[in-house]
């Protein structure tokens, strides 16, 4: 067997930076799925339909920028008896192992080489999956989603630029409001065969694969002594006040003690602002609110006709005889006497 199962991740296979390809109906199924009500990327500003970041001389001057996050993780691997469903367990913690359908021969295969070499321990190439709750004190969960594994330290390129543990996150420095550390918003790189494919969807169907589909990760980063400040939203200010977060790309190791990354080096100066990206609208994030409440609340008008059809499906009940008047009278008067 080779000795990497998989080729260095590139912008068209990070999931965070796929930009080549994409269903026609842009099913993309995600593993691991965040609460439609923490949709709270959108913290810089209200977005039109498909919200882009306009380019400017100092992206130009940096073409190779783009949204991802993708890391060197080793671990011993546990496989459910008869399944590829798997989960890795790091620093004594253990974390699921999830896939992408499209990637699920990386699952395979990674399964089979642990059979063939009798070791759990391998080295995993991943992206980090965050999911976050509404209440602040509610920790994060955290999830990898494999890409490839490594049998040599230098199978690849990326072995090259990481080391264990290591990550890169390329994304919005910004606080989110539903994490008390920042994070680094990873959103989804924009394409334009993607872009015209959005914009051809159903409108009864499109607000809900939209919204799945421009789905952003934040990372929690802990970065003591920041020279950069991370954005946060203030809601007195004009949108004018407001300025924007900045694009940082950098190297991150991730702590299992503290289920996060803490910074390690930047990798390129930062931008002021990010490469194009898709950021679903606030009209469609409301859409997909109203739909699932809908959803989630039984209608009235539906459980009335069942209920009556119910009352009528029962046997009617035979009425009892009315007892004769002298027959009642001649019971009272035994009882008086």
């Amino acid at each position: 067997m080779s000795d990497k199962a998989q080729l260095k991740p590139t912008p068209a296979d990070l999931e965070t930076a796929e930009t080549t390809e994409a269903p026609a109906d842009l099913k993309t199924t995600e593993t691991i799925e965040a609460p439609a009500d923490l949709e709270i990327a959108e913290t810089t500003q209200p977005s039109t339909e498909l919200e882009t970041a306009e380019p400017t001389e100092q992206e130009s001057e940096n073409k190779s920028a783009f949204f991802q996050a993708v890391g060197i993780l080793p671990g011993e691997v546990s496989f459910e008896e008869g399944s590829i469903m798997a989960k890795v367990t790091v620093g004594g913690k253990e974390y699921r192992l999830l896939f992408k359908p499209r990637l699920m021969s990386a699952m395979v295969a990674l399964k089979l080489e642990i059979k063939q070499s009798g070791s759990t321990t391998q080295r995993l190439i991943v992206y980090p999956k965050v999911m976050h709750f509404p209440k602040q004190d509610q920790p994060h969960q955290l999830a990898f989603q494999l890409v490839g594994f490594e049998k040599d330290p230098a199978s690849s390129a990326i072995s090259t630029e990481l080391e264990d543990f290591e990550f890169k996150l390329s994304g919005l420095w910004q606080f989110i409001p539903v994490c008390r550390v920042p994070v680094i918003s990873v959103f989804r790189n924009f394409d334009e065969a993607i872009h015209q494919n959005l914009k051809k969807l159903d409108e009864t169907v499109a607000a809900k694969k939209k919204v799945n589909f421009m789905k952003a990760a934040h990372v929690p980063l802990i970065w003591k002594d920041a020279p950069f400040k991370p954005f946060r939203f203030n809601p007195k200010l004009e949108k004018e006040e407001q300025g924007r977060p900045l694009f940082l790309q950098l190297k991150a190791k991730f702590i299992p003690a503290k289920d996060g990354f803490e910074f390690v080096a930047l990798l390129a100066p930062p931008l002021e602002k990010a490469p194009k990206f898709f950021k679903a609208s606030n009209d469609d994030k409301a859409t997909v609110q109203k739909q699932k409440k809908k959803n989630a609340t039984p209608s009235k008008s539906k459980a009335t006709p069942s209920k009556a059809k119910s009352k009528q499906a029962k046997p009617p009940q035979p009425k009892p005889k009315p007892r004769p008047v002298k027959a009642e009278q001649e019971a009272e008067q035994e009882s008086g006497e």
